[in-house]
């Protein structure tokens, strides 16, 4: 018979509550957090149960997130830091977190796009991951080789969905895109995702948020 959390941990393997890291389990960032988590949930006397109570979060959500095995949300950072009396530690790791939704390789790249006052790219193979659709993107991914399982696939999509927050931030950062026309004219899943992820290009550009070229 298992109890109390060792229980918690084998009703979590099927939970959802945030994305996969893309690190090995047990290690990287998000394992380090989980850690952290715990020994400050340890040190003030709480079971999981009573941290997902004070929260809002299920126990096995806290065993996913103490284990590495699911990216914390940044609400419940912010809220089991100030239930804990961690005094900004856990918060401090918000970000760090936050991109370890990223294949490690792009990390850096995410962290740079995330402080950007001005950013300009240039493509000349596939749209800009930040004028991606999901459709678009899925279908890039699904081209892959070698073959990404369907659920990293979907964790993909999200993770580059997720970008384009960078759209709302005010102060808004100069941006600005040229795309080889040679781009626009590959069907990449199909004429009706191509012509679903410009359009939604276009309307963006239309409404003044950044500037959009083509060159042949």
């Amino acid at each position: 018979m298992v109890y109390g959390e060792e229980l918690d941990e084998e009703r979590d393997q099927g939970s959802d509550d945030g994305p996969r890291p893309e690190d090995e389990p047990g290690t990287g960032v998000v394992a380090a957090f989980g850690r952290q988590l715990k020994l400050f949930r340890t040190a003030a006397g709480l079971e999981r149960q009573d941290l997902g109570a004070r929260v809002g979060y299920s126990a096995s959500t806290i065993a996913a997130y103490e284990q590495g095995r699911r990216i914390p949300q940044p609400r419940f950072i912010d809220r089991a830091d100030e239930v804990l009396g961690a005094s900004g530690v856990l918060k401090a790791l918000k970000g760090e977190v936050a991109r370890a939704q990223y294949p490690a390789f792009f990390r850096d790249m995410a962290r740079l796009e995330a402080e950007a006052v001005e950013l300009l790219a240039y493509d000349a193979r596939v749209v800009n991951g930040l004028l991606q659709t999901e459709e678009y993107t899925r279908a890039l991914l699904g081209m892959r080789r070698p073959l990404l399982d369907g659920e990293t696939i979907e964790h993909r999509v999200a993770a580059r969905i997720a970008r384009q927050d960078i759209f709302d931030r005010w102060p808004a950062p100069l941006l600005s895109f040229v795309t080889e026309e040679s781009v626009l004219r590959q069907p990449l899943g199909g004429a009706a995702v191509l012509r679903g992820s410009w359009s939604s290009c276009f309307s963006s550009a239309r409404s003044g948020m950044w500037r959009s070229r083509s060159c042949p």
